[in-house]
């Protein structure tokens, strides 16, 4: 709350004890008596502290003052003094509002911020998982159910109330019901190109508060590591090289997340992990198929999301 320029004091009377002094400070409002030979002590008789203060009503000279469920009575001594001392503390009342009203909103769109990108990490999942199924000889049952999911998840986000991201997969279900392995793949890359550069463009378009977690900074480095993550799977699934340096950019975006407030992310722990991507070149797929679930929790907690998976350590690793 802004501080008072300046303390303003007043001689008044607190209805039930007598005279005394009525000042207003940055932080309340106290009623004292002046004691001593020449009235120098003070003898607080009531102090009020602004936080606590419900309601203000003004009748002529008289201020009552309802705070804690008790009522306080003044009677300001000079009728020119009491519009400023009302003045003061409706003032107090009225900025203390807009604050709580302004951390409510900013509340609010830190959930609505959450649900967008728990969404967004669902669905390119899902999307990922389609490219995934397409390796090989491929299953369209498989592939079938995880163009389901992601439609499903598609219209999660854009269903939305606020921070709705509009996708179009109805090229994406065309493929998937020809059974066109390249054409699925490259309607599946265009949605998941589409939902990275929404992540993108909202990153940039406003700066971002470091005093609010989860912001549009963070949202966009959870999605990085998200699309990271499931390149290493789907590299892993097709035999890409490009595997362990992928890793090595996953440890730089993690190790970002990791320095958030409430992040429970273990950039040690993973990094054991994906150390044994290059030495055990065979089990890459098992090592991030046990990094992925765990992480991807671990993401969701750090957003707002919920959920109760263990803790990344290497014991989670498989020798």
């Amino acid at each position: 709350m802004t501080a008072a320029s300046t303390d303003l004091t007043v001689k008044g009377r607190l209805r039930n004890f007598g005279d005394g002094v009525l000042e207003f400070t940055e932080n309340g409002i106290k009623f004292y008596v002046e004691t001593g030979r020449f009235r120098k002590r003070r003898k607080i008789v009531r102090e009020i502290p602004l936080a606590d203060v419900e309601s203000v009503e003004r009748q002529g000279n008289d201020l009552s003052i309802v705070w804690k469920d008790a009522t306080d009575m003044f009677v300001v001594e000079q009728p020119s003094q009491v519009e400023p001392v009302h003045e003061r503390i409706t003032a107090a009342l009225k900025e203390r509002k807009k604050e709580q009203e302004n951390k409510e909103t900013d509340t609010q769109q830190q959930n609505e911020l959450a649900q967008m990108t728990a969404n967004a990490m669902e669905a390119a999942d899902s999307l990922f998982d389609i490219l995934k199924n397409l390796h090989g000889r491929v299953d369209w049952k498989l592939v079938e159910n995880s163009y389901k999911q992601s439609e499903e998840n598609v219209a999660r986000l854009a269903n939305q109330t606020v921070n709705s991201v509009c996708l179009d997969v109805k090229p994406l279900s065309i493929a998937v019901q020809n059974h066109h392995p390249k054409e699925t793949a490259e309607k599946a890359y265009d949605v998941l190109r589409a939902l990275h550069g929404h992540f993108d463009g909202m990153a940039s378009s406003v700066e971002d508060s470091e005093q609010f977690h989860p912001n549009r900074r963070d949202a966009k480095l959870v999605m990085q590591s998200v699309y990271v993550l499931n390149d290493m799977a789907l590299g892993a699934v097709v035999g890409d090289e490009a595997v362990e340096k992928e890793g090595a950019e996953l440890l730089k975006v993690l190790d970002d997340l990791s320095k958030l407030p409430g992040s429970k992310i273990d950039v040690n722990a993973v990094k054991t992990a994906i150390d044994k991507l290059s030495v055990e070149r065979e089990k890459q797929r098992l090592v991030v198929e046990e990094i992925m679930p765990i992480l991807q929790q671990q993401l969701k907690e750090l957003i707002g999301a919920t959920g109760g998976q263990p803790e990344l350590s290497p014991t989670h690793i498989s020798d």
